[in-house]
């Protein structure tokens, strides 16, 4: 099963933001074999002091992950922290879509 874990923060201001990615950096090392598959950190498009930082996982997702919990831990001093766990539920087509799926869709797409 493939899960995404997200921790949003809101911080302060600039300092508080510059070391929410000091331990996004920190972080990002290495991973064990039984580390995330992957670790993407966002910063808001309009909101400075917004970051969000994805782990993704294969197994089972508990309550969340060790990292998770020890990040999350890390950042409430920083701002206002959301924690919070996907399960993905299924892929869909993006990009050049088959003659099927777009006649599918009825070429509504297009109008989106």
């Amino acid at each position: 099963m493939i899960w995404l874990e997200m921790i949003s923060i809101r911080t302060a201001g600039t300092i508080e933001n510059e070391r929410v990615l000091e331990i996004c950096r920190e972080c990002s090392r290495p991973f064990p074999a039984r580390g995330p598959l992957t670790m993407k950190v966002y910063c808001s498009a309009r909101y400075k002091t917004d970051i969000s930082i994805h782990f993704q996982w294969k197994s089972d997702p508990g309550p969340g992950s060790i990292l998770g919990l020890e990040v999350v831990s890390a950042l409430k001093e920083l701002g206002l922290v959301s924690h919070t766990l996907w399960i993905e539920r299924g892929k869909f087509i993006t990009g050049n879509r088959s003659k099927a799926a777009s006649a599918a869709m009825g070429n509504n797409m297009n109008t989106l």
